[in-house]
């Protein structure tokens, strides 16, 4: 069986020496190394978050100086682009009055070599008729 003598307290006095040497010499060290590190990045945290804010307003900033920026080109360019329509419609619509013309222009020139070609088809045509019976009949009319 164990036996209960002195050296049992004697381990146990030993042991708790080691306990408040290793207290001393190991926990608080590290412990207060640890709360330290702890400290540090905490810290080093919050400057990571205040600069995170400071880039988003320096963000929004540019956002909204971009914007101002491009506002009076883009409404030059709107400008300049309804400027470019009317245009473009009021040469559309002069290129439609000289078409316009010109078609009534042709047409009329149509017309005319139409009636000539016909004027001239029918003297043909009354000639070559008339050619036709004279050889039909074999005499002169």
């Amino acid at each position: 069986m164990i036996d209960f003598n002195y050296t049992i307290l004697l381990q146990f006095a030993n042991f708790l020496v080691l306990l408040i040497l290793l207290n001393f010499l190991l926990f608080k060290p590290v412990l207060r190394a640890l709360g330290k590190r702890e400290k540090t990045i905490g810290s080093f945290f919050e400057k990571a978050q205040a600069m995170e804010e400071g880039v988003k307003d320096l963000e929004k900033s540019y956002e909204e100086s971009v914007k101002e920026k491009k506002k009076p080109i883009l409404d030059s360019k709107s400008s300049i682009l309804s400027e470019a329509h009317a245009a473009s419609a009021q040469i559309m619509e002069k290129a439609k009055a000289d078409f316009a013309e010109e078609l009534a222009r042709l047409r009329a020139s149509v017309e005319e070599d139409r009636k000539k070609a016909y004027g001239s088809l029918e003297k043909d045509a009354e000639k070559l008729s008339r050619d036709a019976a004279e050889k039909i009949l074999q005499r002169s009319l």
